[in-house]
């Protein structure tokens, strides 16, 4: 949450130096009020577009820098069962993992073999066959 509002402040302080020689230029000028008005309002909407641009290239850049879904390890499915309570289909170098966590930990429930072949009810079976040996 502290991030949210530093981002805000952030923007806000950046907001006011870039107004700042905006309200310069029309203090120099001598202009009726609502012509004044009009070019503060259309500075401010101008630099409102700049700070968009750059907040949309910040942001591709730092998903480039996180490597975002270029790692060993993907989440491919989740499904939520209760609160705090979810499965997780995970796959790690080409394998395919079924887990359950919960406030007590991360349990693994099944590796899954071919997971394109068997469906989910299929593989619970087998795993709880196993279990009972």
């Amino acid at each position: 949450m502290k991030t949210v509002s530093c981002r805000h402040f952030t923007t806000f302080l950046v907001l006011l130096f870039l107004l700042s020689p905006v309200k310069a230029f029309c203090a120099t000028q001598p202009a009726t009020t609502v012509s004044t008005t009009l070019r503060v309002i259309w500075g401010l909407l101008i630099v409102i577009g700049i700070l968009f641009v750059i907040y949309g290239v910040m942001k591709k850049k730092m998903s480039f820098l996180n490597m975002q879904g270029k790692g060993l390890i993907k989440i491919v499915e989740t499904r939520h069962l209760m609160p705090k309570k979810a499965l997780y289909l995970v796959e790690v170098r080409g394998q395919e993992f079924l887990l359950g966590a919960g406030q007590d930990g991360i349990n693994l429930i099944a590796p899954i073999a071919s997971a394109r072949e068997d469906s989910f009810a299929m593989v619970l079976e087998k795993s709880g066959s196993e279990g009972v040996k």
